[in-house]
């Protein structure tokens, strides 16, 4: 039998391991999909922002300034601070503490701090001090432990966190049920001071609000209504972005120094066929210690980030490259000698669709994933 005219079937078992690999694909890409348009059922906290000018003679100014901030422990969520505190208040709600015997350590609370047996609040005072236009003041020192509801590592590793220090007011003992202190912010004061940078992130600023905390339940208190209680809050956030620098080199780097020698392998000729078959074995035992070791610097995530993503399709690719350098051995091996010329040439040029095939799957995925399914909310 001539050569040319020879056929070149496709075994059963690479149509069936290819159908695998591409049903895997689809299921896995539609259920990223359907995850991100239908969001799971939490409990989320709602906060309304603060728009109406307070009441002086019941308002509550709030200064912050934010000292140091030190370990971040993502897994975890939390994060140490120190810093200072303020308060300012009118002499109307001074004499209702008097008459009440409160301090105004009472007014307050940090809404996120946990761990608090070894935390710190120390007056600077014995005793407030009257300000030149009637009211009066007092400063904290703080430390503690401090807890993080909402980190979006959806963008991982270009993500961006933020760390809030949350400050309550406590109105119900000083006002009685179902009448609140206002609160206003002491911002031209406010800020944050030299010790704040976290390793590995570049620190952007930092947002200082006000808000209306919105409790889903009234506890049954008198006066409530059974309707949902609102708590005046003082929100400082520090905004964090991770360096792009240690990014690249720690993380992008070595993923794509693997997979640039996985995507030259098609260039080796099939008659190498046992090099050939041992490199996309051997790339996703890399691509497996890599992704472990990024995953430990992460907590467990409901979600894929954008890092999980460009990993799951590098094993796609390095499992399509096997299915065809395991097609190509056995078309070279069966071949009689006469023919290796041709089935050579003939596999050497599939192989090359392959290549630019997947580089442009690997481009376009790591696309769609950056712009569509990363930046959904879920």
């Amino acid at each position: 039998m001539s050569s040319k005219k020879r056929a070149f079937p496709i075994p059963w078992s690479i149509l069936i391991y290819g159908s695998l690999l591409l049903v895997l694909i689809v299921v896995s890409f539609t259920y990223r999909i359907y995850i991100n348009q239908h969001p799971r059922m939490t409990y989320q906290e709602t906060l309304k922002p603060i728009t109406e000018n307070p009441e002086p003679e019941k308002t509550v100014e709030v200064g912050l300034l934010i000292d140091n901030l030190y370990i971040f422990e993502a897994e975890k969520k939390m994060f140490d601070a120190d810093g200072w505190i303020w308060l300012k208040w009118p002499p109307q709600l001074q004499q209702k503490m008097i008459k009440k015997g409160m301090t105004p350590q009472d007014l307050f609370v940090f809404f996120n701090q946990v761990d608090d047996w070894d935390s710190m609040l120390t007056p600077s005072s014995e005793q407030p001090l009257k300000m030149s236009d009637g009211r009066y003041y007092q400063k904290f020192r703080f430390s503690g432990h401090f807890y993080v509801n909402k980190l979006d590592f959806r963008t991982y590793p270009f993500h961006a966190i933020k760390l809030p220090i949350v400050l309550e007011l406590l109105s119900d003992k000083l006002m009685g049920p179902g009448n609140t202190l206002d609160i206003r912010l002491d911002e031209s004061h406010s800020g944050l001071g030299a010790y704040i940078d976290l390793s590995g992130y570049f620190t952007k600023g930092f947002d200082f609000k006000r808000y209306y905390h919105e409790s889903a339940h009234s506890m049954s208190e008198p006066g409530s209504n059974d309707g949902p209680k609102q708590v005046p809050q003082a929100r400082m956030e520090i905004a964090y972005q991770k360096a792009p620098v240690m990014t690249v080199l720690k993380i992008i780097l070595p993923l794509i120094t693997v997979m640039t020698l996985t995507l030259f392998s098609p260039s080796i000729s099939s008659a190498g066929w046992d090099v050939r078959l041992s490199i996309p074995p051997t790339s996703i035992l890399t691509l497996i210690f890599l992704q472990q070791t990024y995953q430990t610097w992460l907590p467990e995530l409901p979600y894929l980030t954008f890092l999980d993503t460009l990993y799951n399709v590098c094993y796609f690719t390095n499992l399509s490259l096997f299915g065809l350098f395991l097609w190509g051995t056995n078309e070279h091996n069966k071949a009689s000698e006469a023919e290796k010329p041709s089935v050579t040439a003939k596999v050497d040029r599939i192989d090359r669709y392959f290549q630019i095939g997947l580089t442009l799957i690997i481009v376009i995925m790591a696309t769609l994933n950056w712009f569509v399914l990363s930046h959904q909310t879920i």
